[in-house]
């Protein structure tokens, strides 16, 4: 691990760039990039950032990634032994608006001959107000499916939009606004493919692995796996409300096994015991073993009112797990309704519980669901596929 301080006039905070053995090849007839990371912790825009990278250095790209010190990708672009930059950022200010970061990204521009920036947040826009002669193409990355304010729009020029339905509500958007519409392509999240496709199980006995790894004895029910923040939009208590009527009105018990953190948690611990279904919510909290969850579990599930795509879904499609998803939303570019899953009406708890026990009560068909997801995964929205989407939009604004 090498480190190389950044020369910035006059700059606010320390600015680093570390690299590794081996150096990656660049072709010299790509563009220069550079990708801004301003998050800390580590979530689905991270990942999507880090697979995005790694996919430009594969194929060559003079790339680099610009982020805080000590940040969660930090540690992963450490383990993985990828290059990147990195700032001392202030605990006092946000980190899309850390003071001297347009003079970062204009030295960084200047020594790489940049022309292309990525930002995974809209609000990375701050870090780039007021740079001055620089001659490079911003693309915005937009992973909502809502449509941006007006006064985003009117600063990106150029995005890739996840979602389908987030490209037509911007455009309708900026008809309704009078302004001039950014250039659009959709384009599917990058994600850790291989953290799927390579993946083998630590213990192939399912109540093994959950007594081990989070002390829970898992009963010999269906299980069903969601890997979500718990936050409002991603609706959880329609999959509770679920389980209640599984469980108490159709006595069909099963396991609902929950990763991820977040500000509804104790609200979701209450209504567990309020419906009286505490006994069949487990409550894994954020855990790196998502994957061997999904795996040991039958069905992979989200119930969110409106999703952009849904990367989980697509890791699980790629351990051959059938899914669950609800209409009108992102999650129909995975879903295929009967052949790599089931779509259930969004917000329709009856509509859920049938489609539940239709899974439930029928393992060959989760099983020819899982091979569907697979091989649709595999085929459309791998980082081989992807990554030729991203160039030939390059080739359309460069």
């Amino acid at each position: 691990m090498k480190t190389e301080k950044l020369e910035v006039p006059f700059g606010f905070y320390k600015t680093e760039f570390v690299s590794f053995d081996p150096i990656y090849k660049i072709d010299q007839n790509k563009p220069a990039i550079l990708t801004l990371n301003s998050p800390f912790k580590f979530d689905g825009l991270v990942m999507h950032a880090l697979s995005h990278y790694k996919a430009h250095l594969k194929e060559g790209y003079d790339t680099y990634i610009l982020l805080p010190k000590g940040s969660e990708l930090e540690k992963k672009l450490i383990e993985e032994k990828l290059p990147y930059y990195r700032f001392t950022q202030s605990n006092i200010f946000r980190n899309h608006r850390q003071p001297g970061m347009k003079r970062i990204i204009e030295a960084i521009v200047k020594k790489h001959n940049i022309k292309i920036i990525h930002c995974n947040r809209h609000k990375e826009i701050r870090m780039l107000e007021r740079i001055k002669n620089m001659d490079v193409k911003i693309i915005l990355t937009r992973h909502s499916p809502s449509a941006l304010k007006t006064k985003y729009l009117k600063q990106f020029n150029t995005m890739f939009c996840v979602d389908q339905n987030c490209i037509n509500r911007i455009n309708t958007k900026c008809n309704d606004k009078k302004i001039k519409a950014p250039k659009i392509k959709h384009l599917a999240p990058f994600f850790d493919e291989k953290e799927s496709l390579n993946f083998k199980p630590t213990i192939e006995n399912r109540k093994e692995f959950f007594k081990k790894e989070f002390g829970i004895d898992l009963p010999d029910y269906p299980t069903i796996a969601m890997v979500a923040c718990l936050r409002g939009y991603k609706n959880h208590q329609l999959m509770f409300k679920a389980v209640e009527k599984l469980v108490h009105k159709k006595n069909k018990p099963i396991n609902l096994l929950l990763c991820g953190q977040g500000y509804k948690e104790k609200y979701l611990r209450d209504l567990a015991k309020q419906l009286k279904i505490d006994k069949y919510i487990h409550f894994l909290g954020f855990t790196y073993k998502r994957i061997e969850v999904m795996y040991h579990s039958d069905i992979k599930a989200l119930t969110t009112k409106d999703e952009a795509f849904g990367i989980v879904l697509m890791e699980a499609a790629l351990i051959k797990k059938p899914l669950l998803g609800p209409t009108k939303t992102g999650v129909v570019n995975t879903i295929k309704h009967q052949k790599t899953g089931l779509l259930f009406e969004n917000g329709n708890v009856y509509d859920l519980v049938e489609k539940l026990e239709k899974l439930i009560g029928n393992p060959e068909l989760r099983k020819e669901y899982g091979q569907n997801a697979y091989e649709h995964v595999k085929n459309n929205f791998l980082s081989d596929v992807l990554i030729k989407s991203v160039e030939n939009f390059y080739k359309e604004i460069m």
